[in-house]
């Protein structure tokens, strides 16, 4: 794996001063940055000569129990000599890197997955490729069965590594981001791996640790990003003072990379997290918080989305913004005035192709190509950016590809739901029909409203004609329950 060959490079565990010029970004795009951090090294970024020399020679040039990495970005500024001398030097381009590839061409592929062209090259015998030879191996050879079987065995090694462990949420967004990577390359059909036992062990294991661990992540903080959907609004405000979140209904962290592989031309820095939506996973429960920075049990009515504008003017209000100083709407091209410095933006696309969608998650997976591949969302960001936002992109809950089990009796049922994968009573409804016939359970209800019972589907099943297949939602697999969380920054001149 691409990381693995970095950390190799850097020799981490054996030196413990590193000079690292990275003029590509990878260092941090490949994830390499967070494990040296975990292993205890200190980034510091070298920006200007004269303020790190006041650093280096207060705090840094006497201390050898200290681990730091001193990263360049810029290829133009000066290091001293004594600096480069002291400390490891390490160069992370692409002509070290891929010496066989056009190092140009290369670089306009901002958001290619680096360890699928890591495994790529490793397996290429041939000779240098100019400009268009680097193309064409991106556009065919790289996305070939062999090299994408083999990234899926050694993620697929990796979680079932990772299920082994004592989890933590870090660890459950390890493996919803490896999980997701294996379910692109299966759906997108490049991989022709058998995937369906590892998705049976995600999600009983998923299971078993939501319902022991979910109710504490209320209180959770992290600096990569909320770690729950509700506290998306004070981690942005925490950040930016001028803010634009686009909420893509319905967005999984599969369809987020998916998106990110054809979304051609997005120049833009690429901050990847994660957040755990609400359970259950339905569109009136989890948009609401995402929007009021409150959990589902605050909200008067759970079920609805009419006060969502409300509930998203409330809070940046009471964070100190003017009632002008705040958009809300919908759709690709929002009429924001000039004037606005607090931007809340829904787009429906992958919710409209979900509920429409006939052919499965490969269905899905060409749908959300073929619209990326368009440059809608380039050209929302662009403009977002060139006014000065900082850009966040996050979604209220995934999707799953599940088969019907039947459709239930009312029993009780409160309301008509319509997602296919949950069911809500009234609290003393009798649900023993339900319970007894189909693959369901019922779901303690943290963070709900506790009049309610809620019934949710186990596994991949929904309530559905039998045997017919949906692309739905409002269950608690990983797939429905952890979803991205995107910081979008502008580039570096010198990246």
């Amino acid at each position: 794996m691409f990381g693995d060959y970095l950390l190799d490079k850097l020799a981490v565990d054996y030196e413990n001063k590193i000079l690292l010029f990275d003029v590509t970004g990878l260092f941090k795009r490949s994830g390499v940055r967070q494990v040296v951090i975990e292993k205890g090294f200190e980034v510091i970024e070298y920006t200007d000569p004269e303020e790190f020399r006041y650093l280096y020679e207060s705090k840094l040039r006497d201390r050898e129990d200290l681990k730091i990495i001193i990263l360049v970005k810029d290829p133009d500024i000066f290091v001293p000599f004594d600096l480069r001398s002291r400390y490891y030097n390490v160069v992370v381009d692409y002509p070290v890197l891929f010496p066989k590839l056009d190092a140009s061409e290369l670089k306009k592929y901002r958001h290619i997955d680096p360890d699928l062209l890591f495994i790529a090259c490793q397996n290429y015998y041939g000779g240098n490729l100019g400009a268009k030879g680097t193309r064409d191996f991106i556009k065919n050879q790289m996305y070939s069965g062999a090299n994408a079987n083999e990234l899926v065995d050694v993620l697929k090694a990796r979680v079932e590594s990772l299920l082994t462990m004592e989890l933590n949420y870090r660890g459950w967004f390890g493996i919803a981001r490896d999980w997701a990577r294996i379910r692109m390359l299966v759906d997108g059909g490049f991989a022709t791996r058998d995937i369906e036992g590892l998705a049976d062990e995600i999600d009983r294991a998923f299971m078993e640790w939501m319902l022991k661990h979910y109710k504490g992540l209320s209180g959770s903080s992290s600096t990569n990003s909320p770690v729950m959907v509700h506290r998306i609004n004070d981690y942005m405000k925490s950040r930016s003072r001028k803010i634009a979140l686009i909420l893509m209904d319905g967005m999984s962290v599969e369809n987020w990379f998916t998106i990110a592989a054809h979304c051609g031309g997005l120049d833009k820095d690429i901050e990847m997290g994660y957040s755990f939506a609400l359970v259950p996973s339905i569109t009136a429960v989890s948009r609401q918080s995402v929007f009021s920075g409150k959990l589902p049990v605050s909200h008067n009515d759970v079920f609805s989305l009419k006060d969502e504008e409300k509930q998203w003017r409330e809070y940046w209000q009471s964070s100190g913004y003017a009632e002008d100083d705040i958009y809300f709407g919908k759709g690709m091209k929002p009429d924001i005035r000039y004037n606005i410095r607090i931007a809340g933006i829904i787009v429906n696309i992958i919710d409209e192709l979900m509920h429409g969608q006939v052919q499965g998650q490969r269905g899905m997976y060409r749908d959300i190509a073929s619209w990326a591949d368009g440059g809608e969302l380039k050209r929302l960001v662009d403009e977002l950016a060139g006014r000065g936002f900082d850009i966040y992109i996050t979604s209220d809950h995934g999707n799953i590809e599940a088969v019907g089990q039947g459709r239930p009796g009312n029993e009780g049922l409160l309301t008509e739901m319509t997602c296919l994968r949950a069911r809500v009573y009234n609290e003393f409804a009798f649900t023993g029909k339900t319970e007894e016939k189909y693959k369901v359970f019922e779901y303690p209800g943290t963070y709900m409203p506790k009049e309610y019972r809620y019934i949710i589907c186990e596994g991949n099943t929904a309530f559905g004609i039998k045997g017919n297949k949906y692309v739905c939602h409002g269950g608690m697999s990983i797939e429905e329950i952890i979803v991205p969380f995107i910081t979008i920054k502008d580039v570096d001149l010198h990246e």
